[in-house]
């Protein structure tokens, strides 16, 4: 209560709660503490530059930019034998290192106030530089200039290409688009090899899938005067596609992950290794084992590279120009939140045509028995899959909570009793896997796991789906272990830990797989002469591919695959319905 006293100051009747308000204060004052976070920022750059509709694509090995007379590099010569030849200091448009990468999209603040910029690019003192180029940047119209290899390495190459890319979504939200551009020219000098001459790949080019089969109309017989063909929608997933020239001879990969697989035997632009001192062929091209993103928009560019070569099993050399090509990213997919492919498989003995059926929807109809369908993609969520005979009966239903990203196979086969039941595995498609390495750090006995990435996969799954067989294992040729993946396996039960099996030590070897009746304390135990020997030559999918050129057949193909035994065992067994071994691929 305050007091009103006439000639004086109105004061509080407590100096005491005066004193309490006045600490209180200080306190909350006191208490009132700048927050700084102290977290490190990583971030190679801070500055936010909003990208213009015109990118670089660099395939001739140019690494030093100069825009409107600024040089936006720190691309100094070196020599090749200078420990620091490829170590450059960061900048501020190319923070990471400092030089021209594989491609670049052009910040907006560099163009002038008319829409133009001027662009000088060098390379090495091999490849020399690019004259000055005026680029004018459209929004409408979004352009891509390719930088090619220098004129003095290729017949008639022009320095540059320009050309417009499509930035429209696909029409359906679970396809991605992908086109082909020709860009080839013929070396200007031969190499010396052993082997013979480089091959001419030059010509209309097409797009084909991993068996060497079109793709689509819109994307064959590519001539180089066309340059690039229309876009065309797939289904997301992975795929392995070839190109092809007019005679069907396939044009090798050029941005291999592997520095093996950038090995090309120059006759035939197909994968060597120097092994016994001696040259050994794949028979092999190699073409990346890709995932194509739903939403994804890819340009599939063939033109001349400088690839590696064998002069001998003692020598390799660089410097083999041969046309090759790359897949671009014209626009990246979002990450996938709402897609799973499936497919069903029909190995349920005497069932005759299968039909699938996801959430009410068919899949496939009349799935022959050994028969896998094509995929299928779906929304993520709760999930339905049945199987129906014939007559529309339900043989066997099963519901799961399915996740976006994935891709399932849902396999159809008998229980010990002979019913019919449903399975559902997870094919692992990424190529994403962990390298085990060492490290002197102390730590782990010095063993550490990295996670890499491959491109071109040998990678082998195992299943027992025959009810005869207990306990089953895969081995290759005489016994010789498979991997723990594939030892006694139960029917119906797929191995979840470290599935694959991945053989590219096989590559260039023929081998066999064989099925072995084992026991959990018997490994790999009796083998089961009455199945069939699998010979590695079945992963090939088509012959003709190779023979129609004039090729040998490779011992086998890369991709994903199943191996599944299917099938009864015993005398009374009608002839169709035999155990054997199936391989089921799950790249396209």
């Amino acid at each position: 209560m305050i007091t009103n006293i006439p000639g004086r100051l109105l004061v509080p009747r407590s100096f005491a709660q005066t004193l309490c308000l006045l600490v209180l204060m200080v306190g909350f004052t006191a208490c009132k503490k700048e927050i700084n976070d102290n977290r490190p920022d990583n971030r190679v750059t801070t500055v936010n530059r909003a990208p213009s509709a015109t990118r670089i694509v660099n395939m001739g090995g140019y690494v030093d930019v100069v825009a409107n007379g600024e040089k936006l590099t720190s691309y100094v010569y070196r020599s090749p034998n200078d420990p620091d030849a490829f170590k450059y200091t960061g900048t501020a448009y190319f923070p990471e290192d400092g030089r021209l990468g594989s491609s670049w999209q052009i910040p907006q603040d560099l163009f002038r106030k008319d829409g133009t910029l001027l662009l000088k690019l060098d390379a090495d003192r091999a490849n020399g530089s690019l004259p000055e180029l005026t680029i004018k940047d459209d929004y409408q119209h979004p352009k891509d200039y390719y930088l090619l290899l220098s004129q003095h390495l290729a017949e008639g190459q022009p320095d540059y290409v320009e050309i417009e890319r499509g930035v429209t979504q696909p029409s359906r939200p679970d396809h991605f688009k992908i086109r082909i551009l020709n860009l080839c020219a013929k070396p200007k000098e031969d190499i010396i090899s052993p082997r013979g001459q480089i091959e001419d790949l030059t010509g209309p080019v097409s797009l084909a899938y991993a068996d060497g089969l079109p793709v689509s109309d819109k994307t064959t017989n590519i001539s180089v005067a066309q340059r690039v063909s229309e876009y065309i929608e797939l289904p997301y997933g992975a795929y392995q596609f070839k190109v092809l020239t007019a005679d069907g001879r396939q044009i090798p990969g050029a941005a291999a992950l592997s520095p093996d697989n950038r090995l090309i035997d120059p006759p035939t632009s197909s994968i060597g290794l120097a092994s016994n001192g001696e040259v050994v062929l794949s028979d092999l091209t190699f073409a990346p084992v890709i995932s194509y993103q739903a939403g994804g928009i890819y340009t599939i560019v063939v033109a001349p590279y400088s690839f590696d070569y064998l002069v001998s099993a003692q020598e390799q050399r660089g410097g083999a120009i041969q046309n090759g090509f790359r897949v671009i990213t014209d626009v990246s997919a979002p990450p996938n939140t709402t897609y799973f492919r499936l497919q069903g498989c029909n190995v349920l003995p005497g069932s005759g045509g299968v039909s699938f059926r996801v959430n009410g929807n068919v899949l496939v109809r009349q799935l022959a028995y050994g028969q896998p369908s094509s995929y299928g993609n779906y929304v993520q969520g709760n999930t339905r899959v049945e199987a129906l005979n014939a007559a529309g009966a339900v043989l066997a239903a099963a519901e799961y909570t399915l996740r976006p990203g994935q891709n399932y196979t849902a396999w159809l086969y008998p229980d010990v009793q002979g019913g019919a039941k449903l399975v559902l595995v997870v094919n692992e498609l990424s190529g994403q896997l962990y390298s085990a390495g060492t490290v002197n750090n102390g730590s782990n006995g010095g063993l550490v796991f990295k996670q890499v990435r491959e491109d071109f996969m040998f990678d082998r799954r195992f299943l027992n789906l025959s009810q005869d067989i207990p306990y089953l294992t895969f081995t290759f040729g005489n016994g010789l272990s498979a991997g723990t993946a594939a030892v006694n396996l139960q029917p119906g039960i797929p191995v979840t830990t470290s599935p694959y099996i991945h053989n590219n030590t096989l590559l260039y070897h023929p081998y066999e797989i064989m099925a072995y009746r084992s026991a959990p304390d018997v490994v790999p135990g009796a083998w089961a002469k009455d199945i069939t020997v699998l010979n590695s030559d079945r992963f090939v999918a088509r012959r003709e591919l190779y023979e129609a050129v004039h090729r040998a057949v490779p011992t086998q193909e890369p991709g994903i695959f199943t191996i599944a035994l299917i099938g009864r065992t015993g005398k009374d067994v009608p002839a169709a319905e035999k155990a054997k071994m199936i391989i089921v691929k799950h790249n396209r």
